[in-house]
């Protein structure tokens, strides 16, 4: 009987013997052993052994196997054959002698591992069976050994030889298996995913039942949703590859380290085998169920074969199979796989493979793979340039995880940079000593690269043309420092192809334009551009985030935050801290220029919460200014106050500094801490002058100097800052302008302010600021009430309490207290107006009276923006209505007008 190992052959041969005493014949029974191979005979005298022999014949059997066992000093070889030979005869006729009390069977389990003269007792009995009652059945599994070879070559020759092959069960076998286990096991689809896993070996099917056994005791079978692979079956796995011999053992383990790669070819060239041993281990492990074209069936079975290889061992392999496999040209990251495990990568052609394999690693968002891949071909690193090169990209990589570890690299940069063996592109390591505001080693490798940098390459000078428009946006000090070189080429058209296509190029410049021309259409375009290009990277010089605050500044919240929380999504998605915070950062501005200072709060601290205080470096600014900036609108003074020490130094040399400059004027300004407030304000708009920073969209930062100059009684000042910051370029038509008007009309005569008020509550409602929206709409009421006009007074009144509501500001609503808790129920318009309203005009009018934006209105209703405009003026008109700043906010959708 052959088979494989496992595969049932000692059940049948022992299911086959109770059938043989049954019927009242003789049964002898020996089992060889891998351990008893060099005993001589241990077959035979297991055979003996139980048989029913008298006194006299174990006497016999007791000499003879003394004799086998003895050798004298002076016998030769052919002496010691003869003896052999006669000691053989005499056992076989011991045994025929047997047959006189009724036939005889004989079984031997595992033949292959039986001594050489227990194969010649064999041989010489198989020529005596065909007169004598005896019946021999032998199992064995093929093994690549040539004694057995000719031994089963011999017994196949006999014409009474007959052979049975058992071969794994069959899905139908496995099924009425697992009939037995009914009361653990539900009905298919498990039996056919048992026969897939187990490749229909008996041995690893009663594994299986014994592992879901023990699971199933603790949750219910209808949670699970297939076989349970645990422990039993990891057990059983390794029984049958060490029962297979440590040929096929050491094969399973080579199959096991290859994993995917591995074919016979390669498992032959991983142990130094022939290429025919190779192929007879891979179909051994094939016959015992383990592997199925030449691989492992279920992962849990690699797994325990290859942790059962010991420590050296399992090193040894793995860096000769990261050899093969680059030598086979096989893909980075599975070679790259093996050096990992092996720890091994003193050749030189190991860094090039782990830095493609990281690079692959980073587009499958694998990140810690990429810094494990990175790190290790750091360490190895025998090239200075090649090892800056690879702590560079390391470097980055760390940022997008935890930007503080990528700031324990710096130290080798640093001197990489001092050493000269950065490589041409040194923007990266510049950006990370900025971000982290080591500013003199910055400009130290700033000026490395203006020494070294081949300006006949466009590629290389478009790399620190982008490191110039970066380090203009947000750390204007650097260009300060370390001014360009004269006569320094710059990329366009004529000199690179690249300074046309490059995205971080292209999202630059437009944050440049912003930040410091007058112009911005081309710019919202090219951003816009952008993010529809690109997708988030791991290096701190990003497109995405400068195209988005491109739109930001440029008051495109509209299309700002649906990117925003797009990219915030994503950045989720793909598990990466450092982006998340500095998104969230983002929208927290883009939330706060709606005027909804309490999302700005939620995602300031989200910010502030994705990554430590450490890994923000320098760009802390951000986030601690716009949360300060939330706090203060909310009224929560406290908390802000909190905030106003937070920053460390470093911080105020950057676009983040005055941020959070401004952020403490305004909040000194709310605590009527004035002159705080004032020297803020100034240091802010300082410094936004000196750096070409000063234009509307980022910081109206006149404004609230002009409110403070109000208050200290400098109305001249106050005025003069508010017309100062009209003028400015851009102005007009943005969320700035609506406030430098209200600021203008608080430095104006009474009687001036209502008109100048409505105009800027226009304005911010068009543009979205719906807290800067509802102060107007207080301001505008309390003008009315000052000039006597209740009616008026009171409907201003309305609209801001219910915005100011929507912003959740309850320092406005006390404000209002006043107006309200004087107003009637009496309607402020003609009832049959808002009657005469279509449904459409109502929607519309109702959503514009609660501040809603024209594209809000149409994004909402999913209609066009024109449309909007025509619903509106059509309101205008039968309401009696100059604009939506006079709109009712009692407006409802449909009905009449209520109170």
């Amino acid at each position: 009987m052959t088979g494989a190992v496992a595969c049932g052959k000692t059940s049948l041969l022992n299911t086959f013997a109770r059938d043989v005493k049954d019927a009242g014949a003789l049964f002898l029974h020996a089992g060889a052993s891998r351990a008893e191979q060099l005993l001589p005979l241990g077959v035979v005298g297991q055979l003996l052994d139980s048989a029913p022999l008298s006194a006299s014949q174990s006497q016999r059997s007791a000499r003879l196997s003394a004799e086998c066992v003895t050798e004298r000093p002076d016998q030769d070889s052919e002496t010691l054959e003869q003896q052999h030979a006669r000691v053989i005869h005499e056992f076989c006729t011991l045994l025929l002698e047997l047959t006189t009390q009724g036939p005889l069977v004989v079984g031997i389990d595992d033949v292959q591992y039986a001594d050489r003269l227990s194969l010649q007792f064999l041989s010489y009995l198989t020529r005596r069976l065909a007169a004598e009652p005896i019946l021999i059945v032998l199992n064995e599994w093929a093994v690549l050994e040539p004694a057995l070879d000719s031994f089963r070559a011999e017994l196949i020759s006999h014409s009474h030889c007959r052979r049975i092959r058992l071969g794994p069960l069959s899905p139908a076998g496995v099924a009425e298996l697992l009939a037995d286990h009914t009361d653990t096991w539900p009905s298919s689809p498990l039996p056919t995913a048992c026969a897939e896993i187990s490749g229909g070996n008996p041995l690893l099917i009663r594994a299986l039942i014994e592992d879901h056994a023990t699971v199933a005791g603790r949750v219910s079978t209808e949670d699970l949703a297939g076989p349970v692979v645990a422990d039993a079956f990891r057990e059983a796995v390794l029984v049958c590859v060490h029962r297979c011999g440590p040929d096929v053992l050491e094969g399973a383990q080579g199959l096991a380290v290859l994993d995917d790669a591995g074919t016979p070819a390669l498992l032959a060239r991983l142990l130094d085998i022939e290429p025919h041993q190779a192929d007879h281990i891979v179909e051994v492990l094939t016959m015992a169920g383990l592997l199925a074209d030449g691989h492992f069936r279920h992962p849990a079975a690699r797994t325990a074969v290859l942790d059962n290889i010991a420590g050296k061992d399992r090193t040894r392999l793995h860096r000769r199979a990261a050899e093969l496999l680059y030598q086979e040209g096989a893909q980075a990251t599975t070679v790259a796989a093996h050096l990992i495990t092996s720890n091994q990568t003193d050749a030189p052609w190991t860094v090039p493979v782990l830095r493609e394999a990281a690079d692959q690693a980073l587009v499958g968002d694998q990140v810690e793979q990429a810094i494990k891949l990175l790190k290790l071909a750091r360490r190895n690193c025998a090239d200075k340039r090649q090892q800056a090169a690879v702590t560079t990209l390391l470097a980055e990589v760390e940022w997008r995880l935890n930007p503080s570890a990528a700031a324990r690299l710096l130290p080798e940069l640093i001197e990489a940079v001092r050493a000269g063996v950065m490589e041409t592109d040194v923007t990266a390591p510049v950006g990370l000593l900025l971000w982290n505001g080591e500013l003199a080693h910055a400009i130290d490798a700033l000026n490395q690269l203006y020494a070294t940098v081949d300006r006949s390459d466009s590629q290389a000078v478009t790399e620190l043309h982008i490191l110039r428009l970066w380090a203009g946006c947000s750390y204007p000090v650097l260009l300060r420092r370390a001014p360009e070189p004269s006569g320094f080429p710059h990329p366009d058209d004529s000199l690179s192809e690249a300074a046309a296509t490059d995205m971080r190029l292209r999202a630059l410049t437009a944050f440049t334009t912003v930040l410091r021309q007058d112009t911005h259409a081309k710019a919202v375009t090219a951003a816009e551009q952008v993010l529809q290009s690109c997708h988030l990277g791991h290096a701190v010089m990003d497109p995405v985030i400068p195209a988005l605050l491109t739109l930001t500044y440029a008051d495109r919240l509209d299309k700002a935050a649906p990117w925003c929380d797009a990219l915030l999504a994503e950045a989720r998605a793909r598990h990466v801290p450092a982006w998340q915070a500095i998104l969230s950062a983002v929208r927290a501005d883009i939330a706060l220029r709606q005027g909804d200072p309490e999302a700005a709060e939620q995602h300031a601290r989200s910010a502030l919460g994705a990554i430590s205080d450490r890994s923000w470096g320098v760009a802390l600014g951000a986030p601690l200014g716009i949360l300060l900036q939330a706090l203060t609108s909310l009224g929560r003074h406290a908390e802000a106050e909190e905030l106003t020490r937070a920053a460390p130094p470093e911080v105020f040399q950057t676009r983040w500094g005055v941020l959070y400059l401004y952020a403490r004027g305004r909040c000194h300004l709310a605590a009527n801490r004035l002159q705080a407030g004032l020297s803020d304000l100034t240091t802010c708009g300082e410094l936004l002058a000196a750096w070409d920073m000063d234009l509307p969209g980022f910081l109206p930062w006149r404004a609230d100097a002009a409110r403070i100059h109000l208050r200290l009684g400098n109305v001249r000042q106050a005025r003069r800052l508010a017309e100062e910051q009209l003028t400015r370029p851009l102005t007009r038509g943005s969320r700035t302008h609506g406030i430098a008007l209200r600021t203008l009309a608080a430095c104006s005569e009474l009687k001036q302010r209502p008109h100048l008020l409505r105009k800027a509550a226009e304005e911010l409602q068009e543009q979205g600021d719906r807290l800067e929206l509802a102060e107007t709409l207080t301001d505008l009421s309390e003008a009315h009430y000052a000039l006597g006009e209740s009616d008026r007074a009171r409907m201003m009144a309305r609209r801001a309490w219910h915005v100011a509501t929507e912003c959740r500001t309850d320092v406005l609503r006390e404000r209002l207290s006043v107006c309200l808790a004087e107003e009637d129920a009496a309607p402020l318009i003609d009832t049959a107006g808002v009657t005469a309203l279509s449904d459409a005009e109502r929607r519309v009018a109702t959503l514009a009276a609660k501040g809603h934006t024209n594209r809000e209105i149409a994004r909402k209703l999913y209609i066009t923006v024109s449309t909007v405009e025509q619903h509106l003026t059509r309101a205008y008109r039968k309401l009696d209505v100059r604009s939506r700043v006079d709109l009712p906010v009692w407006l409802q959708p449909s009905g009449a007008a209520t109170t």
